[in-house]
């Protein structure tokens, strides 16, 4: 009988990151945020995010060396994109930098004059925490423990770490009883009452969740 078995993405695996970060992104819903906020359709934002993990610079979800992915009988079924936020490096001034160099300038030009209804529910993440920001599993493999099973490898190359943390819109029920499971609670939510939030995000409220890491002594 086959067996998951969990290693570090490879830029072999660009393509199913790609759709790793879409899907996660859509947070079970039609709406991919990249595509409302930037004014792109599906398709070139998938051939845009694919470029720049192609440059394989660190530091953010567009970092091939952020991925840990789930394979069986050789193919990928699952990803987890995760960092240690570090106060000197943070990912948001990485993945700012990237958009804006890859994006087309008309693109960047619509995202800013939407940047004030979009922001409301923009959350940090945490320092010093070892932050899971972007988790996908194939349909037909999920309540496999995959989730568990990637974030325990994360989590393993990063001994230092005392804290989890994940970010989720609050309309992916399933993730949500997913992470509580495995230990997560919430802490903050950010909901906008902007109507018009949902012509750019899957949802209205975000919701950071936290579990600290217990170290044997």
């Amino acid at each position: 009988m086959s067996e998951y078995n969990v290693r570090e993405a490879t830029l072999n695996d660009v393509d199913f990151i790609v759709e790793a970060i879409i899907e996660a992104e859509k947070s079970g819903s039609d709406k991919l945020s990249y595509s409302a906020v930037f004014n792109l359709s599906e398709e070139k934002i998938k051939k845009i995010f694919r470029r720049i993990l192609l440059e394989e610079i660190d530091g953010c979800e567009f970092s091939i060396t952020s991925y840990l992915v789930a394979e069986i009988d050789n193919k990928v079924v699952g990803a987890i994109g995760s960092w240690v936020e570090r106060q000197e490096a943070p990912s948001s001034f990485i993945k700012s930098n990237l958009l804006t160099y890859y994006l087309p300038k008309s693109s960047i030009l619509y995202a800013s004059q939407k940047a004030k209804i979009t922001s409301e529910l923009y959350i940090e993440h945490v320092k010093g925490a070892l932050s899971l920001v972007v988790v996908y599993i194939n349909q037909e493999h999920r309540g496999k423990r995959l989730f568990e099973l990637l974030t325990n490898a994360h989590i393993k190359r990063n001994e230092d770490v005392q804290e989890l943390s994940i970010q989720v819109m609050a309309n992916n029920i399933y993730a949500i009883r997913s992470y509580e499971r495995y230990g997560f609670r919430k802490c903050l939510a950010k909901k906008s009452d902007n109507e018009q939030i949902m012509q750019f995000l899957p949802y209205n409220e975000k919701i950071l969740m936290k579990k600290p890491l217990k170290k044997e002594l």
